[in-house]
């Protein structure tokens, strides 16, 4: 007899052997779900309009139906949803008649423009560098016949920082299409994103009588010139752009976060407020990652000026309506150093507004200092768990910056693991960990501590700082992780989304060999088809954009001339048929031909 799930009531039936008589008895009994089967939901995220609609799919391993429920909007009996009025994260779920359950992340955007915008480092808050809305730019028409550069145009500084992007924008006495940039000589461009010319825009954020900050004044790795490095994030709804600049005052560094109109570059009341707190020196301290908008408050972190003491890690909160500072945290409160660099890297949150950091060579102790460790904080920079490896000690000791990369935080999976980070940094080892249960002091090497810790497979080749692994963030698409590591070949992994394990080998990989220090890659598609992995080699002469088929990395779909000198861990901007990317003194367009 075969019962499905759940509750049934049945009849138990016994027979005396002497008698005859049969005894009939009422029984409850329950039948669980099994937990060895798997569903797998697809698309596993998008990024849908409110009212717009998306057909998911789901794979059972054992080949049973699926029921459908969803929150955040409607979803029929075949998977068809359609997104509420209500912006934010929301899941997908389909249950098979065991009880297995297959999750998928959908985001429900809008803003006064009232089309696809791309407002922060890598996309999202979870930093997949995922752009899924792409209905122009596909693998057919990628390649040197149809695509490639459009227009340029000059800026007074390096452009570190990604470039940021609004659509349908009232600006200017008619409606665009605007990219933004930041440059370190202190100035933020809005440029017509599909025609160029002269800007909407343009403002320079250095005060009379100052100067942005010279690399040989503080000895920092960003050069020549240090102004505004982290990349800015946009609140669409609000229509401001947040960011950094760095300035040199009478001899002192100054940090400020500015407010802006996104319309006219004017600063909004309250803005720009000076960056301050005990302890915090200003001169030793460097503004790399990306900010982060979220909980209502603009987060920004804090590395530091090569290695040049004193220092420590930090990062501030600030009202993002009336930049009031909210909160600090200092990474090594009772020790030093743990700067938090992350190669650029956006400070990463999940869809409860906690954040995810990653810090470098510095002191630990698990209570007030957090050095060489991966640290989840509550909005109000609270710590609320961390991950340290064992030989944290011993790789301080050789410069091994554990931060030397960025988290990112993988959409929501299947079934062992629902929330994961991945991560890499200069040492070998690639870590998968359990957001929900971090692990603390990790007191071996592959202890079960971290779900995975897979070793000598990104980085670390031939060449300039080769003991160096990886100073990026994976991007991730389609259940594939995409690593660029110190030079070393683009690279694909498959995470299985009911194990949580990523596979110990690439699934494919690039034949280009990315020099010191690797790339960073973003991905485009439209939903689950036409992904594009695109990165930006650096060089400090010649720069070239790539594209990858993003299903097998050893077809390269398109490489561009030389752009000239670039910027380190510059970050490619795909969205709405253009790609963006900054160099030393200009912006390059590419689309369609």
């Amino acid at each position: 007899m075969y019962l499905s799930t759940g509750a049934h009531l049945i009849e138990v039936q016994a027979k005396d052997a002497t008698t005859g008589t049969v005894y009939t008895t009422p029984t409850n009994i329950t039948v669980s779900g099994s937990s060895g089967g798997a569903v797998t939901v697809t698309p596993s995220s998008v990024t849908l309009k409110p009212g717009a609609t998306q057909q998911f799919t789901a794979s059972d391993s054992a080949g049973l139906p699926v029921t459908w429920s969803a929150t955040g909007g409607t979803i029929t009996t075949s998977g068809l949803y359609t997104a509420g009025a209500t912006t934010g994260t929301f899941t997908v779920t389909a249950t098979d008649s065991n009880s297995n359950k297959g999750t998928a992340s959908v985001t429900i955007q809008n803003s006064t423009s009232g089309s696809l915008n791309y407002t922060t480092w890598k996309n999202d808050n979870l930093r997949t560098g995922q752009q899924l809305q792409e209905t122009v730019l596909a693998p057919s028409n990628v390649n040197s016949t149809h695509f490639g550069i459009k227009f340029s145009e000059s800026v007074d500084g390096y452009l570190f920082a990604q470039p940021l992007y609004l659509s349908k924008l009232s600006i200017a006495g008619g409606t665009h299409n605007v990219v933004f940039v930041a440059t370190e000589h202190d100035s933020v461009y809005a440029f017509d994103a599909d025609t160029g010319g002269t800007a909407l825009w343009h403002k320079n954020f250095i005060p009379s009588g100052a100067s942005t900050v010279s690399e040989s004044f503080v000895g920092s790795t960003i050069y020549p010139e240090i102004g505004i490095t982290g990349t800015p994030v946009i609140d669409p709804f609000a229509g401001t752009i947040y960011f950094v600049t760095e300035t040199l005052e009478s001899s002192n560094v100054v940090f400020r976060l500015h407010a802006l109109d996104v319309t006219t570059g004017n600063e909004r009341p309250s803005s720009p407020v000076v960056i301050s707190a005990s302890g915090f020196q200003p001169k030793e301290q460097l503004q790399r990652p990306g900010l982060l908008l979220a909980n209502g408050n603009v987060y920004i972190a804090f590395g530091s000026q090569g290695d040049h003491l004193p220092y420590h890690g930090w990062i501030f909160a600030y009202s993002a309506g009336s930049l009031a500072q909210i909160a600090v945290w200092n990474s090594t409160s009772t020790g030093g150093e743990g700067a938090i660099w992350m190669a650029g890297a956006g400070i990463s949150a999940d869809s409860s507004g906690n954040l995810y950091v990653m810090t470098s060579n510095g002191d630990y102790n698990g209570s007030t200092n957090f050095g060489q460790s991966f640290v989840k904080l509550s909005p109000n920079l609270t710590v609320l768990d961390h991950f340290t490896p064992y030989n944290w000690s011993s790789l301080s000791a050789v410069d091994s910056d554990l931060g030397s990369g960025g988290i990112l935080l993988v959409p929501t999976q299947s079934v062992n693991f629902p929330h994961e980070l991945i991560a890499c940094g200069k040492p070998t080892t690639v870590w998968v960990l359990n957001r929900d249960k971090m692990g603390g002091l990790e007191s071996a090497p592959n202890n079960g501590q971290a779900i995975q810790e897979v070793n000598s497979v990104v980085g670390g080749g031939a060449g300039t700082q080769s003991t160096d692994h990886c100073f990026m963030t994976p991007a991730f698409w389609q259940q594939n992780l995409y690593f660029i590591g110190n030079n070393d070949v683009m690279k694909a992994f498959h995470l299985d989304s009911t194990t949580g394990l990523m596979s110990t080998a690439p699934t494919s990989k690039s034949s280009f060999e990315f020099l010191f220090p690797g790339a960073q890659p973003v991905v485009s598609s439209n939903g689950s088809s036409n992904g594009i992995v695109w990165a930006a080699n650096y060089s400090t002469s010649s720069v070239f954009l790539h594209a990858y088929d993003a299903t097998n990395l050893a077809t390269e779909l398109y490489r561009s001339v030389s752009l000239g000198a670039g910027a380190k861990w510059a970050t490619p901007t795909v969205v709405n048929g253009k790609v963006y990317l900054g160099t030393t003194s200009k912006l390059y367009v590419f689309g369609s031909m």
